[in-house]
């Protein structure tokens, strides 16, 4: 199924409904001949999009424990062929019906976004573990405007049995947003884990990987995704990229459902990894993207460029505004390019850093070891 079907499901109110119905019956079905197997862990990213993030993390870091020796891993994706890291054994097709009956056998699912397709439910003999793709910036859930039936059914439906946060401002959030969450655990998250040990390997090795040269400062441009068309130019012009380019190497990372809308005359990295960007960019420069707050752990400059700040506030809505993160923020490329030859006060990312995401790297991976030690 490709996202264009999904897009339909969900925003299709009786179509949603009927997959509802449908789905939910097959796995309340399921669940009465289906018992779980106590040492069997299911990873998804992205819902079945990507492997990445959290749930790699997470997986890799498992897997060379050797205290879960005798466990098995598996990986959930949408297309198991685009995914040749994890062998065939251990992988299985989220879009296939019988994905449920993998996620079920399952005692215990770890993932950064829905695993359970939309469809929450109560689930006693699994262990239901969510490691969220940031901190909401963003309105999400309840609080998020236009969503679509289903998913906002989802968000407050959703039956976490434990979920990580970076900190006590976005625990506090997500207990509205996931009101079903049977344990917020502020302990970190693990992505600041990924980031600081991304940021230990060597730097040349990834320039070449990504086939840049020169001495140029790289500006890491990260834009996030409009689900409306703005009134306003979002992305950067023509003049001021070739403005930009006369003094840094711009990178561009587009978000993963923007595929209509990439900028012309940028390099587009989309496909490599965003923590290996992180590593090799000596600046960000992002909109309302929750990707400042594990940047910051590298505690390197960061831009919050917002041009059309007051028709995304009654679009989608926010949470934080760019100066409650005491970051700089431009509205217009003019304003973002004195930022950027102004001296820049690392303070504000220091700031950034201890308001919302000072746990130690490791806490997170601890409690995750110790919540399934615990569980056996």
């Amino acid at each position: 199924m490709n996202q264009r079907a999904k897009s339909w499901i969900k925003n299709a109110k009786f179509v949603g409904r009927v997959y509802f119905v449908v789905v939910f019956a097959v796995i309340k079905i399921l669940q009465l001949f289906v018992k779980p197997q106590e040492n069997r862990i299911l990873f998804m990213s992205y819902s079945g999009r990507q492997y990445s993030d959290t749930p790699k993390e997470a997986y890799l870091a498992l897997k060379d424990d050797s205290a879960f020796a005798n466990f098995e891993f598996f990986w959930a994706f949408n297309e198991p062929d685009k995914f040749p890291q994890v062998d065939a054994a251990h992988k299985v097709n989220s879009n296939s019906p019988l994905f449920f009956l993998e996620l079920l056998k399952s005692r215990y699912w770890i993932a950064n976004s829905s695993i359970e397709r939309l469809v929450p439910f109560k689930h006693p003999r699994n262990i239901y573990i969510q490691f969220w793709h940031g901190i909401p910036m963003k309105t999400l859930g309840r609080d998020e405007k236009g969503l679509a039936p289903l998913v906002r059914y989802w968000y407050k439906h959703a039956q976490f049995d434990y979920l990580f946060t970076y900190g006590q401002y976005d625990a506090e959030k997500f207990k509205r947003i996931f009101p079903q969450t049977k344990h917020i655990l502020n302990v970190g998250q693990l992505r600041k884990r990924i980031v600081i040990r991304r940021a230990k390997k060597g730097r040349e090795e990834l320039l070449r990987e990504f086939g840049i040269s020169g001495d140029k400062p790289i500006l890491l441009y990260v834009p996030t995704f409009r689900s409306y068309q703005p009134t306003v130019a979002t992305n950067f012009s023509i003049g001021f990229l070739e403005q930009l380019a006369e003094h840094y190497t711009v990178l561009y990372r587009g978000h993963y459902f923007d595929t209509d809308n990439q900028p012309v005359n940028l390099e587009l990295v989309n496909r490599k990894s965003l923590y290996k960007l992180f590593a090799i960019a000596d600046m960000l420069v992002t909109d309302y993207s929750s990707v400042i707050f594990d940047y910051a752990a590298l505690e390197k400059p960061i831009y919050l460029f917002q041009p059309d700040i007051d028709e995304y506030k009654l679009k989608r809505g926010l949470y934080l505004a760019g100066e409650d993160t005491n970051l700089p923020v431009a509205h217009s490329e003019q304003e973002l390019w004195e930022l950027l030859v102004q001296p820049y006060d690392q303070a504000n990312v220091e700031q950034l850093l201890q308001q919302y995401n000072d746990h130690q790297p490791d806490e997170a991976l601890i409690t995750l070891k110790d919540i399934i030690k615990n569980a056996q």
